[in-house]
């Protein structure tokens, strides 16, 4: 049976960290690892701002919206890349008393341990990025003032580094094989810890419809498993999670994997519960998907067994809802900001349309529709530019505009013979690009234009009748120096309002019969 996530394509979108000053921690992650604002938003009504940055591709860069804009809002809801929201709560740049727990501190560790602490079990680890060259990354970094929890040559595991971000979060440091990607470093994990490993593996895999891409085992202590969100033609090249080879696939991923770490016997605990981060202290918040049905996948989830936080319809923001994974950990889901099963045509565009293009537009929508009901991912239509018709994000994030999806061909209706051909294109399951074309019969778009034409005439005689009858008769305020009409004018007069009259018993008729749609 297909995963709920898998039938929604739930994508691995967001990793929530609170953080004490953005003026510090958005310009830390920009200067070091090389990531980008995409966008922003600020609720100061609730006191808080969001920060999205994304590690994208260098070609892609530079075609990145500026962040704050209608543009950077619609990139961020149908991106393929995953971003770290960074949460700023506003006034703590100012408490010299606040901090944030990087989720690394806990009682689960041993009392003599420089990390333990009293009252709360570890749960969030760390992110990560991969470079070509650790030790070289980590004495750059370090010369640039950056602290360290772990250098490459410290400790039983060699070769890997953990400095830290401004706010205290740990952020990983692993080699990957050189000239793989031409920029010196990508986003590459998230990692939780979790209480049940089966459970776990259940959820993420068989509900959201992850790919479980490595286990890495060490007997007696704990175990990896790592899970990304696979497109087909990468699904059939990875390698068994459970072999050798693991170890390299998962690192040939541009896309970051989910890390997910259990300590062995913790799952016989029933006192052990790892802490989420959203009660003191508080650090980490929450990983997000981006899924195509919000409503859909949470009722679907709901009836798997999957416990909710919020709902959609809970609150003021529908498109949002909170599910609990087996650990307790929040996950986000949130809709596209542009629903995949429409287009979104501007009424005041399409007023100045011709009559006859007017009506093609609507059978180019219902025409969209069908190919959305037949299997067709998305077909979007771009915010602020009446009637283009764009592509989601491709999955390689190329250059901007043809990799990005966005048709700069506004696909007005043409006459070439006896049809009207209107061009648009169309994103399949599989993020398999096609250009359609829609053929339009002008007789269709003559019978409905004129057919709205009737309507209108129709409404516009019910309106002016009902004005007649609260208007009281002409002679009782016809001023004593008005000329009478004659006789022809009103002998007119009284013929066509019976002819009105007449219409509105019988309804609009239309010219020609109906041709079939």
């Amino acid at each position: 049976m297909t995963a709920i996530g898998r039938r929604y394509n739930a994508s691995f979108q967001q990793t929530m960290l609170r953080i004490k000053d953005p003026k510090v921690s958005v310009p830390f992650y920009e200067r070091h690892f090389g990531m980008k604002l995409v966008h922003r938003y600020d609720f100061p009504q609730w006191k808080f701002s969001l920060y999205f940055l994304e590690r994208p591709r260098d070609a892609a860069a530079a075609a990145l919206p500026s962040p704050g804009t209608k543009a950077s809002e619609a990139y961020l809801w149908s991106m393929t890349g995953t971003t770290l929201e960074l949460t700023h709560n506003h006034g703590s740049e100012e408490d010299d008393s606040f901090s944030v727990w990087s989720g690394n501190c806990g009682s689960d560790l041993p009392a003599e341990s420089p990390l333990f602490r009293a009252g709360v079990v570890r749960g969030f680890g760390h992110i990560a990025f991969n470079v070509e060259d650790v030790y070289a990354m980590s004495a750059a970094l370090e010369a640039a003032g950056v602290a360290f929890q772990k250098r490459p040559d410290e400790g039983r595991m060699k070769g890997l580094a953990f400095c830290l971000d401004p706010d205290g979060y740990w952020i990983e440091l692993v080699k990957r094989e050189e000239g793989l990607f031409p920029e010196p470093q990508n986003l590459s994990q998230t990692m939780m810890r979790v209480k049940d490993a089966d459970r776990t593996i259940h959820f993420y895999r068989d509900i959201l419809g992850m790919d479980l891409v490595r286990a890495m085992h060490i007997p007696g202590d704990f175990t990896n498993y790592f899970f990304a969100n696979l497109t087909p033609a990468q699904r059939e090249a990875m390698a068994d999670p459970e072999s050798a080879e693991a170890r390299a696939a998962v690192k040939t991923l541009w896309q970051p994997v989910l890390e997910l770490t259990h300590n062995h016997g913790t799952e016989k605990d029933d006192a052990f519960h790892v802490h989420t981060g959203n009660s003191e202290p508080l650090g980490f918040g929450h990983i997000g998907f981006l899924v195509d049905d919000l409503e859909a996948t949470c009722k679907e989830m709901e009836q798997a067994g999957v416990p909710f936080h919020k709902r959609p319809q809970d609150g003021g923001m529908s498109s949002l809802a909170f599910a609990l994974d087996p650990s307790g950990a929040l996950l986000c889901g949130a809709v596209p900001a542009r629903p995949v099963n429409s287009i979104a045509l501007t009424r005041r565009a399409a007023n100045r349309l011709p009559g006859r293009a007017r009506a093609a537009r609507r059978l180019v929508r219902r025409r969209v529709l069908q190919l959305l009901r037949s299997g067709a991912r998305r077909v979007q239509h771009a915010r602020g530019t009446p009637f283009r018709v764009c592509l989601g994000l491709s999955p390689s994030h190329g250059p901007a505009p043809a990799a990005h999806g966005v048709s700069d061909r506004r696909p007005t209706p043409r006459r070439r013979g006896r049809v009207f051909i209107v061009l648009f294109f169309i994103i399949g399951p599989d993020h398999d690009t096609a250009r359609a074309r829609a053929r339009v019969c002008p007789a269709q778009a003559q019978y409905m234009h004129a057919l709205s034409q009737r309507k209108r005439k129709h409404a516009h005689i019910e309106r002016r009748r009902g004005k007649q009858e609260e208007t009281p008769p002409r002679h009782l305020h016809r001023t004593p120096y008005a000329a009478p009409r004659c006789h022809r004018t009103q002998a007119l007069t009284q013929q066509r309002r019976r002819q009105q009259q007449q219409q509105l018993q019988e309804g609009p008729p239309l010219p020609w019969p109906a041709p079939s749609l």
